[in-house]
């Protein structure tokens, strides 16, 4: 491991440790306490959205829930941003914890699941990592932790997680921006695109490299 990699590592760690215990003294585990600083929508608001947001892997919760959740309270645009910064900070975070504690943790936390998968680093890293992320056939952190298992490159990672989670970050932000109007024309878009981001893995049903992780997956 080089000095770049342990001083990432050590900043990501020292940064989830920081967020938890922002999280711990203002309570925000408490579902009353969260809905209260949504009714507010206070100047804090973004601020802990984003730490909650970071962090997520370690509260074992959907990016989609906080996608919807981000469209919301903001909007589909600043919804959209809020989310992009925050699900690129958990990717960093699960990608490192990955590098730092190895198989034997990620194993446990993806509960045993999709343990045969193993990529290798070669001139395709940005393109492996954009699929994974574009086409949703694995979960956001299962992907983050493969990819740190691997001898994928962190800026190929890094750039393929920022422009691969976009399409479908911004679709359930705009979703949940048009929740509170079921009836509407902007709501009923929203469907339509959520229906077609789960048909994007039959899209590309025929990729190589979704074959061969689908592949795998059926080893478990």
């Amino acid at each position: 491991m080089d000095k770049m990699t342990r001083k990432r590592i050590i900043f990501v760690l020292l940064f989830s440790v920081i967020s938890l215990g922002f999280i711990v003294y203002f309570k925000l585990y408490d579902i009353n306490i969260l809905r209260k600083l949504i009714e507010f929508r206070g100047i804090l608001t973004p601020i802990i959205f984003l730490i909650l947001c970071s962090i997520r892997p370690l509260l074992f919760l959907p990016v989609g829930i906080f996608s919807t959740l981000g469209g919301l309270i903001f909007g589909a645009f600043l919804g959209t941003v809020y989310t992009l910064i925050g699900s690129i900070l958990s990717s960093i975070l699960g990608y490192y914890i990955a590098r730092k504690f190895g198989k034997d943790l990620v194993d446990k936390l993806l509960k045993g699941r999709y343990k045969n998968i193993r990529l290798t680093s070669n001139k395709n890293d940005f393109i492996v990592t954009f699929i994974m992320r574009v086409v949703p056939i694995l979960p956001f952190d299962a992907v983050s932790y493969i990819c740190g298992l691997s001898e994928i490159r962190f800026k190929d990672y890094f750039l393929g997680t920022f422009l691969g989670i976009i399409p479908g970050t911004f679709i359930y932000s705009y979703f949940g921006s048009a929740v509170n109007n079921v009836y509407s024309k902007k709501f009923l878009i929203s469907l339509f695109l959520l229906i077609l981001l789960s048909l994007i893995p039959l899209i590309f049903k025929n990729s190589n490299i979704i074959l061969q992780i689908q592949n795998k997956d059926k080893l478990d």
